[in-house]
């Protein structure tokens, strides 16, 4: 789920504290744009000079009664506090797993001239402002094109240039004419016109459901005997001793088998979906160090050495060689979970992936 948020829904709480937002953060991911980011800092420098000279008028009128008075704002920074400001953004952007700012929409200026011209929201009645609402608009637009499978939430204040003037808990037609216009669906795509809205309305009820199943894996990760046991169990029987061709394991040679798995952080679910009223699905991941052996020709020895890998020769004849890689690796796990009996049933290898290989893209 993807919150795309609106310049004034920031600007109404600039480092986005409290339990909205915590929550916001909580079901899924917010988003901003480029222009948002510029629109708040912007708000931002307005609002502290403003608060500033307001403040100092104060301590004049104060010193008025209190000559004495030392209280002074000549340390205040504006330019060093709107840095500070942008630091956080872009901090915050990393830190809700978007990395950077969508960017500005590429639409040609005539096109959005004639979006003005001919009326069409967000622009005012009379097309002479909304350009940077459009902006937006835009930038909202391009996230869900870019993103097609997730739900995309447009959360704004704006209702005067948003909403159906009619009500204002639904998007204008002319910005749901874009919608279908960009095949964009309307059961993804959501308008809100408050942040309070969209808590109370949805996100109250996503955070109780992550909240519960929260718990549940809680739970299920803490049961010994039903969980904990079964996954080492099936770890030792058969993960270890596993053939590794075709799975995306990059070690020197050939017949590549997995000697040896441990793991200091145990099995994480990450993933449980009902299949019926008793038993879950569950998606699980382990992380560890593992030894993996391997054939090479002897003719290829010196091959090895091209690798960033800790490769040990531990047999070698005339035509092979047997080795040993020891390496970082991931093992993704699918089981079937009773709740009645809280245990097990069945354990399955999904992938095995050496997750910090320095040869791989990602």
């Amino acid at each position: 789920m993807l919150m795309f948020l609106d310049t004034n829904v920031i600007c109404s709480n600039y480092y986005m504290t409290g339990p909205s937002f915590e929550v916001a953060q909580k079901v899924g991911t917010i988003v901003f744009g480029k222009i948002v980011v510029d629109e708040v800092c912007n708000k931002y420098k307005e609002n502290l000079e403003e608060q500033i000279a307001k403040a100092n008028k104060a301590l004049q009128e104060l010193r008025k009664t209190l000559p004495e008075l030392k209280i002074t704002l000549e340390d205040i920074n504006v330019a060093d506090e709107c840095h500070k400001y942008r630091d956080f953004l872009e901090m915050f952007i990393l830190e809700s797993d978007w990395t950077i700012a969508e960017a500005y929409p590429d639409e040609k200026h005539e096109v959005i001239a004639h979006r003005a011209m001919q009326r069409k929201k967000p622009f005012k009645a009379d097309g002479s402002t909304g350009y940077r609402d459009c902006l937006v608009w835009l930038t909202c637009l391009n996230v869900a094109l870019s993103n097609p499978n997730e739900e995309i939430h447009f959360i704004t204040g704006n209702t005067r240039d948003f909403a159906d003037s009619n009500d204002k808990d639904k998007l204008h037609p002319d910005l749901m004419a874009d919608l279908s216009e960009r095949n964009i669906s309307e059961t993804r795509f959501f308008y809100w016109s408050s942040l309070k809205s969209f808590i109370d309305n949805y996100a109250k009820l996503q955070f109780d459901i992550i909240e519960k199943q929260e718990t549940l894996v809680s739970e299920i990760e803490k049961n010994e005997m039903g969980f904990l046991a079964p996954i080492q169990e099936f770890l030792n029987s058969k993960a270890v001793g596993c053939n590794l061709s075709g799975f995306d394991v990059f070690v020197p040679g050939y017949n590549e088998t997995l000697k040896i798995f441990e793991s200091d952080v145990g099995p994480q679910i990450e993933e449980v979906s009902e299949l019926d009223d008793d038993n879950l699905l569950l998606s699980i991941t382990i992380d560890g160090v593992g030894v993996v052996v391997s054939t090479l020709n002897s003719a290829d020895i010196k091959e090895i050495e091209e690798y960033e890998l800790e490769v040990e020769v531990i047999n070698k004849n005339d035509d092979i060689c047997d080795l040993e890689t020891t390496l970082g690796v991931q093992l993704q796990l699918r089981a079937v979970y009773s709740k009645i009996n809280k245990k097990i049933t069945s354990v399955e290898i999904d992938d095995i992936d050496d997750y910090n290989c320095p040869y791989c893209p990602y």
